[in-house]
């Protein structure tokens, strides 16, 4: 309803203003409602729009996997679980013995034996390993070897090695680096004094 509308009636301006103010009292509220309601659907028609563009990507990647053989990919995924722990199982063990044979070699040095593969050998490894208490018990079984008659002679300070040259008789012969320096020492005390 328009001013002139109602002037054209006949109207006096202080009743066009009324009938105007008593059309806004009605038509505001209304008129709020209705943008509110339009706001809403616009928003309900692009979340809709969303969503079936959602659904034909989800079709679509479906249809990627329509003839996937899932079983077949749970046992795949299975398979290499498996195998993970399979191959932790097996680096922790190869960490273990590593762990291990060093701790047996250093026990079979600190009792200065003479050949650690002899020694080795007369040592009964899979008990020890099996051991709660592997340092004391290799100490122990180490020990029990030094003390017997038959393996005794594996254990004590190595052999010297001779330094120098020997000829084929056996005699053993300074190198030369050895001579100079026997000499140097020599002249240093003879010219200490």
């Amino acid at each position: 309803m328009k001013r002139e509308e109602l002037e054209a009636l006949g109207m006096t301006k202080e009743q066009i203003d009324g009938v105007l103010d008593m059309h806004h009292k009605e038509l505001d509220p209304v008129q709020k409602d209705l943008e509110t309601a339009q706001a809403d659907l616009t928003a309900e028609k692009t979340k809709t729009a969303t969503q079936e563009t959602t659904i034909k990507d989800l079709k679509k990647d479906l249809e990627e996997f329509k003839d996937a053989d899932v079983s077949g990919m749970k046992q795949k995924i299975e398979d290499l679980e498996k195998d993970i722990q399979t191959k932790d199982a097996t680096h922790q063990q190869e960490i273990a013995d590593r762990d291990f044979n060093d701790l047996l070699k250093e026990s079979i040095a600190s009792a200065n034996g003479k050949n650690a593969k002899a020694i080795t050998a007369l040592l009964d490894v899979n008990v020890l390993k099996a051991s709660k208490n592997q340092k004391e018990d290799i100490a122990a079984a180490i020990k029990t070897l030094t003390e017997a008659e038959d393996s005794k002679m594996l254990f004590g300070e190595p052999e010297p090695k001779p330094a120098g040259k020997v000829d084929l008789i056996g005699e053993v012969k300074k190198t030369p680096d050895e001579g100079v320096s026997s000499l140097m020492d020599a002249l240093k005390e003879k010219y200490k004094q």
